[in-house]
């Protein structure tokens, strides 16, 4: 499933202080890309909030400035959490026909048999993956299957995970992901 979010912008007049713009309930963002003019822009802080809670690195945002849309990623949000607050946000408008670089969640799928036959525990050593491709073609995740951890030196490398042909993946791909080990025992 491929998510798709939508929020409005406003254009954000460089004269006012940013402090100013925050305690007005707005949060200052800029948006550049390569099809646009690098834009200060400014959005309000509890629609921005939510986008974030709900967005990753590369689910595409339309941000719409005065009625025109731009398709984005999130490239950098800036936050507060003492404040629980957004502090800025950067967004790159994306040109379908540029590749780009992102970092892509991984999902883990199915049940390890080790898990289940030898009381083994999964341990995990990454959570994302860097890839590079069109922004039509970039995936929200990938699916890991720790049905493929058959036994305890079973190890799922980045070099193992699947993703279209038009995907690379620019992460080590001798890195590891995950594997299954016997848990640690309590001394007595």
């Amino acid at each position: 499933m491929i998510i798709m979010l939508k929020i409005d912008a406003k254009l954000r007049d460089s004269s006012v202080k940013n402090d100013d713009l925050r305690s007005e309930g707005m949060v200052p963002c800029v948006i550049y890309g390569a099809t646009v003019e690098n834009q200060s822009i400014s959005m309000d802080s509890v629609e921005l909030k939510a986008l974030i809670n709900k967005a990753n690195d590369n689910t595409k945002v339309t941000v719409s400035i005065d009625g025109k849309d731009h398709l984005c990623i999130i490239k950098e949000a800036q936050l507060d959490y003492m404040k629980n607050k957004v502090i800025h946000v950067d967004f790159l408008v994306l040109d379908e026909t540029r590749k780009v670089t992102a970092n892509v969640p991984l999902r883990f799928i199915g049940e390890s048999l080790a898990v289940k036959k030898l009381a083994a525990v999964p341990k995990f050593f990454m959570k994302e993956v860097k890839v590079k491709s069109f922004p039509q073609d970039l995936p929200e995740f990938i699916d890991v299957d720790m049905a493929n951890l058959v036994g305890l030196d079973s190890i799922i490398h980045v070099s193992d995970l699947k993703v279209a042909d038009n995907v690379e993946i620019l992460s080590d791909s001798l890195h590891s992901v995950a594997t299954v080990a016997m848990p640690k025992r309590k001394s007595e």
